[in-house]
């Protein structure tokens, strides 16, 4: 008996550290955008991992909220990105679409989920708009309302390394498209 004991004892221990874990190292990450000294109202935000600095792993991803705020998510709601240095890229948007797709995603035949997913994220130029725009996954477009260089992790030029635990990575995009992190 005391051995049958010992060995389910043994069993839930072992079970109870296989959970949901993934195995990654991941650190928290939110922060603020501000563009001109302004919070982004709407976007989002990507950081990825820096191969050339020994990080690697999955993207993390995340929506930039009307007061600038973000929170990342790798593979569960803010859970957050890898530990270590990232390329981020940011995407600042007018919150009103040039184009309304006028669709809810989850209203959309498979057809044109797959068809608007090809589109996801392509820097468009739209009629009588001027500058860049970005195609949403429900096929809207949208003004890019930060420097375009932005939107590209390898020509951003904006690098953050995230650490275990909680981090505040607060991000200031200057006028002439310089970002400083705070």
């Amino acid at each position: 008996m005391q051995r049958t004991l010992v060995i389910l004892s043994v069993l839930v221990s072992g079970l109870a550290g296989c959970g949901s874990t993934n195995g990654l190292n991941l650190g928290k990450v939110h922060g603020k955008v501000t563009f001109k000294g302004e919070p982004v109202p709407f976007g989002q935000i990507m950081f990825m991992p820096d191969s050339g600095k020994g990080t690697n792993g999955p993207p993390a991803m995340g929506s930039i909220s009307k007061d600038g705020s973000y929170s990342l998510s790798t593979e569960e709601s803010g859970d957050g990105a890898v530990v270590g240095v990232h390329k981020v890229s940011i995407t600042g948007l007018d919150p009103k679409p040039v184009v309304d797709a006028g669709k809810n995603p989850d209203d959309m035949t498979d057809k044109e989920v797959m068809s608007a997913k090809s589109n996801v994220g392509q820097v468009l130029t739209a009629k009588k708009v001027t500058g860049p725009t970005f195609r949403a996954r429900d096929g809207s477009v949208y003004k890019i309302i930060t420097p375009e260089k932005l939107t590209n992790p390898d020509t951003s030029e904006v690098a953050i390394k995230v650490e275990r635990g909680s981090n505040t990575k607060n991000i200031v995009i200057k006028e002439d498209g310089s970002v400083s992190i705070e």
